[in-house]
């Protein structure tokens, strides 16, 4: 029993440390090379809001709803366009994420403001999804203002947080180290 713990302990401190140190590592990496990070967030970004947008459309033509739809489908174009163009012109993307990024969330928390109206005699707590709509699109709003700042804001907060969480996996994998130690 001793000798399976043991195995299982060391196993798991040294897993646990290479995770922690990748994470220092792309946290470290992100500071140092900002414009790479932002070319990465743009990318994915770009894969969120196609895949977002996708998923709108197909809601729409499953759902069927007449006269409904055009909030809806609005937002799903939206999403579409957006990501088609992170993925297709990165460097424009690039030049522009964060101004395509707030239009999109101004454009999308409206239109879901709009639908939810719409939609309030049939749903219950529709005005929960106009809350969504208005914190998306204040959030978007923030973000046309002060562009520059949220470029640097969104770095600083990914490689934060792959540092903290880095430094948080190492310092476990050092105890875990320990109790593999004195399950020996």
């Amino acid at each position: 029993m001793a000798s399976t713990m043991r195995t299982f302990f060391t196993a798991m401190w040294r897993t646990i440390l290479l995770r922690g140190l990748a994470s220092l590592g792309f946290g470290i990496l992100a500071i140092a090379y900002p414009k790479i990070t932002l070319a990465i967030v743009v990318t994915i970004f770009g894969i969120y809001a196609l895949v977002d947008g996708l998923l709108g459309l197909w809601g729409l033509y499953r759902g069927k709803v007449e006269g409904k739809s055009v909030p809806a489908l609005l937002a799903a174009l939206a999403g579409i366009a957006a990501g088609l163009v992170c993925l297709l012109f990165p460097e424009f993307a690039l030049t522009y994420v964060l101004l395509l990024i707030g239009l999109w969330n101004v454009a999308a928390g409206l239109l879901q403001m709009i639908g939810s109206i719409a939609l309030r005699n049939e749903i219950t707590h529709a005005w929960l999804m106009a809350l969504g709509g208005l914190l998306g699109a204040g959030l978007g709003l923030l973000i046309m203002l002060y562009p520059a700042d949220a470029a640097v804001a969104s770095i600083w907060l990914i490689a934060g947080t792959a540092i903290l969480l880095g430094l948080l996996l190492v310092l476990f994998a050092w105890k875990l180290r320990g109790a593999a130690t004195r399950v020996a």
